[in-house]
């Protein structure tokens, strides 16, 4: 009879836990041994980690803490903006809106989420980017 070999999310976590300590003092005692790594360097890089604004979101979350702050601003009501998730705490932006002032808001909405890092916004205006524009030859045109 086969057992269930499952770790309880305890275990898992103290397991995650252990794993990432004994690595990170190997990397230290490592990177000593082989030099370039100093005290002053170590702690440089444990400030900076320190005074790090929120971790990113992962790509998902991102996705969905933009839609609900988007769909949370009055202002953008009715206006279909798909988010797609570019990666952690990277979101783009698609879709149309009435004018530049809901596409800038659109992004400025999407940027102001904790976590996000990034935004494409690739938001399109109607009247705008949907003008078909003729266009002038060029002197690399050539007629047979």
């Amino acid at each position: 009879m086969p057992r269930n070999e499952r770790l309880s999310g305890p275990d898992l976590l103290l397991w995650v836990t252990l794993g990432l300590g004994t690595g990170l003092i190997a990397g230290l005692v490592l990177s000593e041994w082989a030099g370039g790594v100093d005290r002053g360097r170590v702690g440089r890089i444990a400030r900076r980690l320190r005074n790090d604004p929120l971790p990113h979101l992962n790509a998902s979350a991102s996705v969905r803490a933009v839609q609900a702050a988007l769909q949370a601003e009055p202002r953008l009501e009715g206006v279909g903006v798909e988010t797609i998730a570019v990666g952690r705490g990277v979101v783009e932006l698609r879709g149309w809106v009435p004018s530049r002032a809901a596409r800038a808001l659109a992004g400025r909405t999407a940027l102001a989420v904790s976590g996000i890092a990034s935004v494409i916004n690739r938001v399109q205006v109607h009247g705008e980017d949907d003008l078909v524009r003729p266009s002038a030859p060029r002197d690399t045109d050539q007629s047979a």
